[in-house]
């Protein structure tokens, strides 16, 4: 083993960092041992190690592209999700991250699943049947996943009547941060629509607060002239909870 790719499997992530950092002073200098220890430092459990890697395999280019082509189907998560951030900035449209993405759309870790968000985002601006994947998604386990669908479905402004059906029935979702993604959804997609607000009107009886206060905000928010909607937002207005209060009538 090369000296290089030995300090890029070292043992202290420091050693790696540093190991990383060289080859952006001498990426020719590589040779076919080091680039696949490059590639591996994707998988660390450090982001201070992974990250760095991941800007590294992007810089180099078409050469480092098969062996992440690769490493999306390696058996260690964090080593997929690192080869598709490192992918997604060599080749930000390229069909093989999709699939990826919305897996790491499920990830634990808040920061992964934003940034896959963000992947999967930029695709469908090019790729008609990313909106049906996020339709899929939205039946799919874990929560993080159906939730982060949700979001890309805001963001995106995919207001067809499909994606409008699928925002109601997620608001019956057994998650609360599903719900509560669903709800946002609602606000940006199905302004003033009758249906959609009357699909929220349950969750003001919700047992759990943080969905009372957050049902209320979207009904405000949806601003849609209907008189049970109105009365909901009056009784809420009215209620002895001022944060229930502030969510009908903020300062």
């Amino acid at each position: 083993m090369s000296a290089r790719a030995a300090a890029l499997a070292a043992a202290d992530p420091e050693v790696r960092r540093r190991a990383i950092a060289a080859i952006a002073g001498a990426p020719g200098a590589l040779d076919d041992e080091d680039l696949r220890a490059l590639v591996a430092c994707l998988g660390h459990p450090s982001k201070a190690v992974q990250r760095p890697a991941g800007e590294a395999c992007a810089a180099l280019g078409r050469r480092a592209r098969p062996l992440l082509l690769s490493a999306l189907g390696a058996a260690d998560g964090r080593l997929r999700w690192g080869a598709t951030w490192a992918l997604s900035r060599l080749d930000p449209e390229a069909p093989e991250l999709l699939a990826p993405a919305l897996e790491a759309m499920g990830c634990a870790d808040g920061d992964v699943r934003w940034a896959a968000a963000e992947i999967v985002q930029r695709l469908a601006a090019r790729r008609p049947e990313v909106g049906a994947e996020l339709l899929r998604a939205l039946a799919q386990e874990p929560a993080e996943r159906r939730k982060m669908a949700l979001y890309c479905l805001r963001d995106l402004g995919a207001a067809s009547a499909e994606v409008v059906t699928a925002v109601r029935r997620a608001l019956g979702d057994r998650d609360e941060g599903v719900v509560l993604a669903a709800l946002a959804a609602a606000v940006r997609l199905a302004a003033a629509e009758r249906g959609t607000a009357h699909a929220i009107l349950p969750l003001l009886d919700s047992a759990n607060p943080r969905l009372r206060r957050a049902a209320a905000s979207a009904l405000a928010g949806l601003e849609c002239d209907d008189a049970a909607v109105r009365a909901a937002l009056e009784r809420a207005a009215a209620s002895d909870d001022p944060a229930l209060r502030r969510a009908v009538r903020p300062r």
